[in-house]
């Protein structure tokens, strides 16, 4: 490239090469910001620099800040609710809906190894883990068919501390990155290394690492940078401000509530020298000459001593308290990415305008976790083991599984549905999409997380007792008869 060219391109300004210059504030060295010099770590190792610590203070505040507590639970309550539902999409309607049937009403309720919940219990957990702790592991158990199990397959949860990512090594042809193996060659995931309890549980025995194919593990988290391979707690950027808050508020109270035993006092303009011998009420002598102590019923007042008066002390109204709360709490919501009325529950300056446009933001922001995290990450692979273990075990019977895998494994994801804001307006809204063909039944049964296919069946149910039973409701087709 000739010297015109790169003075046209602007890499050479007056003959000399381009040198560095602050184009931007945020750059700049000045007074403000010359102490914010802030390092450059990769994205794994900027996840794993201080994982233990951050790790556990945040598991330590969603056990201990009510802020952190209620940010959390909201967040998993509205991101998995009752359960995302599958309902699979197969070419074979009979294959389909025998898959459906099994995983809903055998499968799901044995699906964790641990025998403690259910499949949806575990996906609650494993977002919660994802929040509380940035990750979560989930070990495929593929069992025999003699198990007793409806299909041979369970899910473990395992949690980020089971992998631990201080494991690092360089082999010939793979490469152990914070706990995960890559293939050198490709760069993909082939073992995820795990002791066989948890560190902070184990008693002397489990410390031996093992080897599981990446092909029995699913990695539950939500990646900030590309490259990285862990994940960092979703509360850490409210940590501190939480923490903080909640031990000035609890300071704040206690205040309130030890200047709560002093009410007054009662003075007196002159003094002799036998006043500070002898009770003004009691007239008993004074032991080691202290002043008195007045201990007044709620409701009475004393009856003073000539010359003596009673001076309250101020009421504590606490000034711009309120307000001040108000403000620390909005940065709390904001770090952990909830509208404040819902962390706070203060509903005060909220009308049905605004909570709706703060419901719909929020919810985008949940939509988005289920549809690039949680649905392709751990729903998916979730239903792809059930498929496969369903099929290999005869539970699921079809003749081309193997050559049209792909087709037999498509799914569509119910998420549980959001309640109505107004019930009226809102299903006014949903019939006249309906009515001018910019929506359907079936699209709007899914996204309520149901079956059109199930309502229709439910409805002439429904129609079917009524009319054997004589009963006559308004939405009722009228017998022809009758026409």
């Amino acid at each position: 490239m000739d010297l015109e060219t790169l003075k046209s391109r602007g890499f050479i300004l007056d003959g000399a090469p381009l040198g560095a210059q602050a184009s931007y504030d945020a750059a700049s060295q000045g007074r403000r910001l010359k102490e914010w010099s802030p390092g450059s770590p990769g994205p794994t190792r900027a996840a794993v620099g201080q994982m233990t610590t951050v790790r556990a203070r945040s598991r330590d505040a969603g056990r201990n800040n009510g802020w952190i507590a209620n940010g959390v639970r909201n967040w998993v309550s509205n991101e998995i609710g009752a359960g995302i539902k599958p309902r699979s999409r197969a070419p074979d309607a009979s294959f389909a809906t025998e898959a459906n049937r099994l995983w809903e009403q055998e499968f799901a309720a044995a699906a964790d190894y641990d025998g403690v919940l259910d499949i949806y219990g575990l996906m609650a957990m494993a977002v919660r883990s994802r929040k509380e702790a940035g990750e979560v592991f989930v070990r495929i158990r593929r069992l025999g068919l003699d198990s007793g199990a409806p299909v041979p397959i369970q899910f473990q949860l395992i949690e980020s501390d089971q992998v631990p990512h201080t494991h690092n090594e360089l082999r010939s042809d793979s490469e152990i990155v914070a706990g995960i193996e890559l293939d050198l060659a490709s760069g993909r995931r082939t073992r995820y290394w795990m002791y066989r309890r948890h560190p902070g549980d184990m008693a002397g025995t489990g410390m031996d690492l093992v080897g599981i194919p990446a092909a029995d593990v699913i990695h539950h988290f939500a990646p900030l940078r590309p490259g990285q391979v862990r994940g960092v707690a979703e509360t850490v950027q409210a940590l501190i401000k939480a923490r903080d808050f909640d031990e000035y508020d609890d300071a704040e109270l206690t205040r309130k509530k030890t200047r709560a035993n002093y009410t007054g006092a009662i003075t007196r303009q002159n003094y002799d020298d036998g006043d500070y011998q002898f009770d003004p009420f009691t007239g008993e002598p004074l032991e080691g000459g202290a002043a008195p102590m007045v201990n007044i019923e709620p409701g009475t007042f004393p009856a003073l001593l000539p010359g003596e008066e009673i001076k309250l002390f101020d009421g504590d109204q606490g000034g711009a308290y309120g307000e001040f709360m108000r403000q620390q709490l909005m940065g709390v919501a904001a770090s952990l990415g909830i509208p404040y009325e819902l962390l706070s529950g203060d509903m005060r300056n909220v009308n049905d305008r605004i909570l709706r446009a703060l419901l719909n933001e929020y919810r985008r922001l949940i939509e988005q976790a289920q549809w690039l995290y949680t649905i392709p990450q751990l729903c998916q692979r979730m239903w792809e083991a059930f498929i496969d273990a369903a099929v290999l075990a005869g539970r699921l019977k079809v003749r081309d599984y193997a050559a049209n895998r792909g087709a037999y494994l498509a799914c569509d994801w119910r998420p549980h549905a959001w309640r109505y804001l107004h019930p009226v307006q809102d299903a006014q809204g949903e019939l006249m999409l309906i009515k001018g063909g910019l929506s359907s039944r079936a699209a709007a049964a899914a996204e309520r997380g149901y079956d059109v296919e199930d309502i229709d069946e439910q409805n002439r149910a429904d129609t079917e007792r009524a009319q054997a039973m004589g009963l006559q409701y308004s939405h009722d087709p009228i017998p022809s008869e009758d026409k």
